[in-house]
């Protein structure tokens, strides 16, 4: 039975979300959504499938936080971060629990320790696989998540989460929250983002070569460079993560 309570959360997510016009609104609107939720954070994500190269991140966590997450490279032991980017986090994750796991004085224990020090006990995740893509919504709470609508609450959680995923964009190339930790990437030059996007619409080197005064050599050297800036191990992928982070003309 859908309580009123659960029924108005649905209809005022899909009224925010409706209003937002570009991704910045869209991502506010994220975030208003789950403060509602009496969520701490949330946190989206997409991967690509295969290679497991992280597209984009963004987080609403505290900024000090996610300095400790970065600087002591705390992704290299964080299981949520591996599961998310292989398309298989589990529904709930009891922060506290994991932290018992953890031999004293690991990174493990740091990581679990920290967050739950910054408030963010458990964490509930929504994930779905589109094609090349593994994506995933976290929300970050400092109370458990299961009790919040009653015994609707899993679905309630679901549901929004669901409808909030439908709002992920990338974060493009202005934002600086869209840095993925432990893979930060560069921002394009305007040459390679122009030869990207034109390889991105079906041409070939040779006729971008034509098409923008450069020989095919320096064209492929261009290419080549971009790889280098996206991490990234071929041509292909190159073009995958360029797109999914929003940095090209199409």
């Amino acid at each position: 039975m859908v309580t009123t309570r659960f029924a108005n959360l649905l209809i005022d997510t899909a009224d925010k979300l409706a209003e937002a016009r570009d991704a910045d609104a869209a991502w506010e609107a994220i975030s208003a959504v789950a403060t509602r939720l009496r969520a701490k954070s949330v946190n989206a994500g997409v991967f690509l499938t295969g290679t497991g190269s992280i597209a984009w991140m963004r987080s609403t966590m505290n900024p000090a936080w996610l300095e400790e997450y970065a600087g002591d490279a705390l992704h290299e032991v964080d299981p949520l971060l591996k599961a998310s980017m292989a398309g298989e986090p589990p529904r709930l994750y009891d922060v506290e629990f994991q932290q018992r796991l953890g031999p004293p004085g690991s990174r493990y224990r740091q990581l679990h320790g920290s967050m739950m020090g910054y408030g963010y006990r458990y964490m509930i995740t929504h994930s779905w696989t589109q094609g090349t893509e593994n994506k995933c919504l976290v929300l970050g709470c400092e109370d458990d998540p299961t009790h919040l609508f009653g015994p609707g609450t899993d679905r309630a959680f679901s549901a929004v989460a669901a409808m909030l995923s439908c709002r992920m964009e990338p974060p493009g190339a202005g934002t600086p929250d869209g840095r993925a930790f432990g893979t930060s990437w560069q921002l394009l030059d305007p040459r390679e983002a122009e030869i990207l996007s034109r390889l991105a619409q079906g041409m070939t080197e040779d006729d971008i070569a034509e098409r923008v005064g450069l020989s095919e050599a320096d064209v492929l050297r261009v290419i080549a460079s971009a790889s280098g800036k996206m991490r990234a191990g071929s041509r292909d992928e190159t073009l995958a993560l360029a797109v999914l982070r929003g940095l090209l003309t199409l």
